[in-house]
């Protein structure tokens, strides 16, 4: 009997409440803080999509196949070879030359072509730009470059002598 009063006497004392210790408090912090940082995370997501997504997907992807065993053969027929003289580590908002020498299947400069400069930027859209390169000499195109903003940056040049066509592709890496 003596058991149950002590029992009876624990049950009745005033309990100590929950958020008076400091762990419960810890938690409850940690809890808030990823409920926070996901509530930010998300509203970016909805805010400033990254604008990579090709609006007619479905179609260019029925294509590529095609497209690549095309470009296969006009590279075997051609036979240009297409050298590409970059700046060493290029930097923001510092104008540098860069330079393609083409030259065809038997090492003669190819003169008289229209060459075009691409730059993409791989995780944003908006920021792509293309600029003519000028002939500089015998089968030497250069253009002057000044990038905005640093990070990766992936280069195309197209070279085109009347209906024959092809391309270079380098990535860069711009410092800012």
């Amino acid at each position: 009997m003596d058991g149950n009063i002590e029992g009876c006497l624990m049950n009745n004392l005033p309990k100590e409440s929950a958020w008076r210790n400091p762990w419960v408090w810890l938690l409850v912090g940690i809890m808030g803080t990823t409920l926070i940082v996901n509530g930010v995370l998300i509203a970016i997501a909805f805010l400033s999509p990254p604008g990579l997504v090709v609006e007619d997907y479905y179609e260019k992807g029925k294509e590529y196949f095609y497209n690549q065993a095309q470009l296969r053969e006009e590279t075997v027929r051609l036979a240009w070879k297409l050298n590409l003289d970059l700046p060493p580590a290029p930097k923001i908002n510092i104008s540098e030359a860069y330079l393609v020498r083409v030259v065809d299947s038997i090492g003669e400069p190819v003169s008289g072509a229209k060459v075009e400069f691409a730059a993409f930027r791989p995780i944003e859209s908006g920021r792509d730009f293309f600029q003519p390169m000028r002939e500089v000499g015998a089968g030497y195109y250069a253009t002057d470059v000044s990038f905005k903003l640093p990070g990766k940056w992936d280069l195309i040049i197209t070279v085109q002598q009347g209906e024959d066509k092809m391309d270079i592709a380098r990535r860069i890496f711009v410092k800012g």
